[in-house]
C-alpha cells in the first residue's frame, strides 16, 4: 500500500490517539500491515481476532449489534480478523442503547473486488436505508431510532486493500473511535468526524525512520553529521537512504549508510528529509528543519590595491570576528613563493615568518575583534618566475579553532595583478598627491581603494594640464576617464568594482521622519518622566508604490553605525535586522502602497562628525535608502525627509513650546504651539536673565521674547515661519530698533 496523505477540509482536529503510541508493530498474525489514516496522520493497528465468523461476532440481536464494543451516540470501526481462514473484515458499529435517534452517510471507495457487506443491520427491514456495493465503490445511509443502533461488516477485504471512507454523520454520533489490538482490552484512537478515514493493509511492514543532526547551532561552512542509525525496519532491513538537504522534494544524495555529512553555503531555515527504502521496496520517511547560523567566526580579508607593479608594496588585512569564544585559534595566510612579508599587527599572536602563521594563545572571546594586518612586496620582474605580464596571483588563506573545532577559509580580497603600468582609476585612487610645484606626484598602493577629495582634486588638475599620471606608463585622463573617476568619488565606490547601476525607474518611494523635538530635531541625554530616552527615539515612514507589477520588491535602509532600529510595521515585507532591509518575496500590484515603519534609538554619545569637503562623507545624521525590483529590474532612491539635527540642546523657541510650566522642566511631548502660561514662564526667564535649560546657556533676549509672543498670538507652529514678516529696520541681530 501506498500511504497517501489527506488534506485536512473540516475541523482541524488532528488523530487525537488515546494509544496513539501505538507499537509499530502493527502486525495480525504476520499476515501483514494495516494502518488507520485522517487527515495528515498515519497510525499502526493491529485486527481484532476471534475464531468466530464475521457475522456471528457481530451477533445481531433484535436488529442491532451485540459484539460489546457499541457505545451510545459513537461510532465505532475496527478491522476484524477470522483466526480461522484469517479473513480480513472491517467492522462499523452506530449507536447504542441509552443513545439518542440518529442517521448517518458513508461513501466508500477502494473496496477490493469480491468484498460485500457481510452484515447488512436492518437492511432490506428498513425502507429508510439504502444500500450499494459494486467494488470499488459503495454507499450506505442508516436511520435509527432513540436508544437503537446500526451498523455493518465489509469483507473479506484481502492482505492488501486501502479502503476510504467518506462519513457524513448527520445526527446522533457525536464521537468516532478507532479500536486495534486485543480485542478483550482493545486501544482506542479518536478520530474526527469530518475528515475521509482511510483503512490500508499491506504485506510487508515499512520502516520507521528518524534522524537526528548533530549539533543545535548549526553554521554557514560548518559540516552538520546527519544520523538515521536509529531507523529500523520490523520485519526486514533498511538497504538504502536518501537525503533532501533543501527541502525542494529532490533527493541530492543516496546513501547506504545511516549517517552523511552537508555542509549549507549560506544560512536560514533548512528542511531535512530523509527516504529509508527496506529490502522489499516499502519506503518512509521524516522531516525536520535545522537553523543555519551565518558563520560562527567570520574572517575576511581586505587587499589595498587589485594591482600592483613588479617591487611595489600594498596593504593586507585580516579582521576575525567570532560570534563565540573559540580556543586554540591559528591562522594561515598562503603568499605567492618569493613575496616578502612585513608583519605590522598581529593583534597578540605569536607570528613564524616562515610559514606565515599566527597563533593565538589566549581565548578570543565571542563578539570581539582581531585585526592582523602586513604589507607584501612583490619581487622584482626578473624574480617572479613568469615571462610575460600581466599576470594574476592568489592569496589564500585557513582559519582554525580547535574548540569548538572548525577550519574555514579566509573570505574577501585575494586576487592581485602584477603588470608593467597600473589602471587608471588604481593609480588615482593610490595617489598621494603633490604638495607643490616643487614636488612630484607619488603612488602608494597601501592605501584604500576609494577616490578621495584631494585624490579628485589633482586629478582635475592632470586632466586640465594634460599631465601624465604615475605608474601608469604615460597615461592622461581623458574626458571620460574623469566623469568616470568623480562618479566612483562621489558614489564612494571602491575602483576595483564597477559603478552603481541606476536604471530608469518607476518606483515611488518616500521617507517621512516624525522626531521627537520639531524641525526633525534629536535631543541627547534627554528622560522622559518614566525615565526613557524619548529625546533620542525617532520614527520613520516609507511608502512605496509604482505605476506598473513589480516582482521582488527590496528597500535598503542605511542608517549611521550604532543607531538601533525596531521595526514596528513591515505591511507583509520581511524585514533582516542585521542589513536594515526588507523584500516583499510576491507580486506588488501596481498602485498599491506599501508602509513599512520603524523606529530609530540614536546612541547617548555622538561621534565627531568629519568634514564635509571629504566627496565621501556623509552626515552622520543622514538616513539613505533605495528601492529596487528584480523584475522589471529598476531602483530608486528614497525621497522625503533624509535625517535628523542631533544634539545635546534645542533653541529657546523649541524650549518655550516645550515648557511644562508647572513642573517648571522641559517636556518634549508637548505641542508645538505655545501656550499663554509658557509666555508668562519666557518673560520670567527674560526679566531674571536666567539661562533655560537644555539650550546650551541661552537666555530668552529682547527680541526672542517678542518672537515667542507672535507665535503666541498667532497660534502659528513654531516649525512655521512667522504669517507677517517686518518690513522696517528691525533686526534681529541689532541692539537697537529704530522705526516709527
Amino acid at each position: 500500500m501506498r500511504v497517501r496523505k489527506v488534506s485536512l477540509f473540516g475541523l482541524p482536529l488532528l488523530l487525537a490517539v488515546v494509544v496513539l503510541l501505538v507499537p509499530l508493530m502493527g502486525f495480525a498474525q504476520g499476515d501483514g500491515f494495516y494502518t488507520v489514516s485522517q487527515g495528515e496522520t498515519q497510525v499502526p493497528i493491529v485486527p481484532l481476532a476471534n475464531a468466530a465468523d464475521p457475522v456471528a461476532f457481530y451477533k445481531a440481536t433484535n436488529m442491532q449489534s451485540a459484539t460489546g464494543f457499541e457505545k451510545p451516540n459513537t461510532a465505532i470501526m475496527f478491522l476484524y480478523q477470522n483466526t480461522v481462514n484469517g479473513q480480513i473484515s472491517l467492522f462499523v458499529l452506530l449507536g447504542a442503547a441509552g443513545g439518542t435517534a440518529g442517521s448517518t452517510t458513508v461513501t466508500l471507495s477502494g473496496v477490493p473486488a469480491g468484498a460485500k457487506f457481510q452484515v447488512q443491520d436492518d437492511g432490506a427491514g428498513d425502507f429508510r436505508e439504502q444500500w450499494q456495493v459494486t467494488p470499488p465503490t459503495g454507499s450506505v445511509s442508516w436511520v435509527w431510532d432513540q436508544g437503537r443502533g446500526d451498523g455493518l461488516v465489509l469483507g473479506p477485504l484481502g492482505n492488501v486493500f486501502q479502503v476510504t471512507l467518506f462519513p457524513q454523520f448527520t445526527a446522533g454520533i457525536t464521537d468516532v473511535k478507532f479500536l486495534s489490538g486485543d480485542r478483550t482490552v482493545p486501544q482506542t484512537i479518536a478520530l474526527n468526524r469530518v475528515d475521509p478515514i482511510i483503512v490500508g493493509a499491506v504485506q510487508n511492514q515499512p520502516p520507521t525512520v528518524s534522524f537526528s543532526v548533530s549539533t543545535a547551532n548549526a553554521r554557514v561552512n560548518q559540516p552538520l553529521t546527519l544520523d538515521a542509525s536509529a531507523s529500523r525496519d520490523a520485519n526486514g532491513q533498511i538497504v538504502k537512504y536518501e537525503w533532501d538537504f533543501n527541502g525542494d522534494g529532490i533527493f541530492d544524495q543516496t546513501t547506504t549508510e545511516p549517517t552523511v555529512s552537508y555542509t549549507y553555503a549560506t544560512s536560514g531555515t533548512k528542511s531535512i528529509t530523509v527516504r529509508a527504502t527496506d529490502n522489499e521496496g516499502a519506503t518512509a520517511r521524516a522531516t525536520q528543519t535545522v537553523s543555519v547560523g551565518d558563520l560562527a567566526v567570520r574572517v575576511t580579508r581586505t587587499i589595498s590595491t587589485s594591482a600592483a607593479l613588479p617591487g611595489s608594496t600594498f596593504l593586507v588585512i585580516v579582521r576575525m570576528e567570532p560570534q563565540m569564544d573559540v580556543a586554540g585559534v591559528g591562522l594561515q595566510e598562503n603568499l605567492p613563493v618569493g613575496w616578502q612579508i612585513k608583519p605590522l599587527e598581529n593583534a597578540g599572536a605569536a607570528f613564524k615568518r616562515s610559514t606565515v602563521q599566527w597563533i593565538f594563545v589566549d581565548t578570543i572571546r565571542a563578539n570581539s575583534t582581531k585585526v592582523i594586518s602586513y604589507e607584501l612586496t612583490v619581487p622584482p620582474a626578473s624574480q617572479l618566475m613568469t615571462s610575460t605580464m600581466p599576470v594574476c596571483f592568489t592569496l589564500s588563506g585557513t582559519f582554525q579553532a580547535m574548540t569548538p573545532f572548525m577550519e574555514l577559509p579566509v573570505e574577501g580580497d585575494a586576487k592581485v595583478e602584477v603588470a608593467s603600468a597600473l589602471p587608471l582609476k588604481e593609480a588615482i585612487a593610490h595617489l598621494v598627491p603633490r604638495m607643490g610645484l616643487d614636488s612630484e606626484d607619488t603612488i602608494d598602493l597601501r592605501l584604500s581603494q576609494k577616490i578621495d577629495s584631494q585624490q579628485l582634486a589633482r586629478a582635475l588638475e592632470m586632466w586640465q594640464n594634460d599631465e601624465s599620471v604615475p605608474w601608469t606608463a604615460g597615461a592622461t585622463i581623458s574626458l571620460e576617464d574623469m566623469k568616470e573617476l568623480s562618479a566612483y568619488a562621489y558614489t564612494c565606490t571602491p575602483v576595483d568594482l564597477p559603478l552603481p547601476l541606476v536604471p530608469a525607474a518607476n518606483i515611488n518611494a518616500v521617507r517621512t521622519i516624525l522626531a521627537p523635538v520639531p524641525c526633525n530635531n534629536v535631543l541627547l541625554n534627554y528622560t522622559g518622566p518614566g525615565g526613557d530616552r524619548a529625546g533620542s527615539t525617532f520614527t520613520v515612514k516609507v511608502e512605496i508604490w509604482a505605476d506598473q507589477d513589480l516582482y521582488g520588491v527590496g528597500l535598503n535602509e542605511d542608517v549611521p553605525a550604532g543607531w538601533k532600529v525596531i521595526p514596528v510595521e513591515n505591511d507583509g515585507l520581511t524585514y533582516k535586522r542585521a542589513r536594515t532591509e526588507w523584500v516583499f518575496p510576491t507580486k506588488l500590484p501596481a498602485g498599491v502602497m506599501k508602509t513599512i515603519i520603524y523606529q530609530v534609538e540614536v546612541p547617548a554619545t555622538q561621534a565627531i562628525e568629519i568634514s564635509s569637503s571629504d566627496p565621501c562623507y556623509a552626515s552622520s545624521n543622514d538616513l539613505y535608502g533605495v528601492v529596487d525590483a528584480a523584475l522589471p529590474c529598476m531602483e530608486t532612491t528614497v525621497t522625503g525627509d533624509s535625517g535628523v539635527d542631533v544634539s545635546e540642546c534645542v533653541s529657546v523657541l523649541v524650549a518655550i513650546s516645550r515648557w511644562d510650566v508647572q513642573h517648571d522642566q522641559l517636556d518634549i511631548t508637548l505641542s508645538d504651539r505655545i501656550s499663554f502660561q509658557q509666555v508668562q514662564r519666557a518673560i520670567a526667564f527674560w526679566l531674571e536673565d536666567e539661562v533655560v535649560p537644555w539650550t546650551c546657556g541661552q537666555t530668552v533676549g529682547y527680541h526672542m521674547l517678542k518672537e515667542i509672543i507672535a507665535y503666541w498670538l498667532t497660534g502659528t507652529n513654531i516649525c512655521d515661519p512667522l504669517p507677517v514678516v517686518p518690513t522696517g529696520p528691525c533686526d534681529p541681530d541689532a541692539s537697537v530698533c529704530s522705526g516709527g
